[in-house]
């Protein structure tokens, strides 16, 4: 896992959140293992990018006035609008406990089903785990390739096994990826009434 790094300022809390953010700052607090909740601002732009990589799921070396803690992106407020930053939450972790998050999936390979004509269908797109910050992934990788022919499903017991150090908290029988028969389109579906609509009637013999 790639290390990111952001760095963070104690924040006053007589100062306005407006205020704050009309410098390009974001209002933040830093909570967690041990540690009392530290407010703090960081640059809207460097949070920005950096959570593009991170998500919620990416460990992030976090620096408040040059002490380190390691966090996770816990929550994200954004203005409903404009979409900008309003508030956000880290979350500090122990190395040595293991954490509760939802890690997202990622379809990765080629369904012979959906070469066929078949429709691949994501039925879960994350998988709560429990996990050592250490171990932590980006994204749980399911290979489609076993989706043959319609009617094929990947459950979560599928993939357990590919990621031994997670303690897969989703239930096993739950479907991940399955592979459906397309739906009828539309206009031949309504073809045939038509035609029927249309067909001239069958005279009656005259008597």
């Amino acid at each position: 896992m790639e290390k990111l790094a952001l760095s963070a300022a104690s924040r006053d809390l007589a100062a306005k959140p407006s205020d704050l953010r009309s410098k390009k700052l974001v209002p933040a607090v830093v909570y967690g293992h041990k540690l009392a909740p530290v407010h703090v601002t960081v640059g809207n732009s460097d949070f920005l990018r950096l959570f593009r990589q991170s998500g919620k799921t990416h460990l992030v070396e976090l620096s408040v006035d040059g002490k380190k803690h390691s966090v996770l992106v816990h929550e994200v407020q954004k203005h409903p609008v404009t979409g900008d930053f309003l508030h956000v939450d880290f979350f500090a972790v122990s190395a040595k406990e293991k954490i509760h998050v939802a890690i997202p999936v990622k379809l990765i390979g080629k369904s012979q089903a959906q070469v066929e004509g078949a429709l691949v269908e994501a039925n879960l797109h994350q998988i709560d785990v429990k996990v050592l910050p250490s171990d932590l992934v980006d994204a749980i990788e399911v290979n489609i390739d076993s989706l043959v022919k319609i009617g094929d499903v990947i459950h979560v017991s599928d993939i357990a096994g590919n990621y031994p150090k997670l303690e897969i908290l989703s239930p096993m029988s739950d479907a991940i990826v399955s592979a459906h028969a397309p739906k009828p389109n539309r206009d031949e579906e309504e073809a045939p009434a038509a035609a029927e609509a249309v067909a001239p009637a069958t005279e009656t013999p005259a008597a």
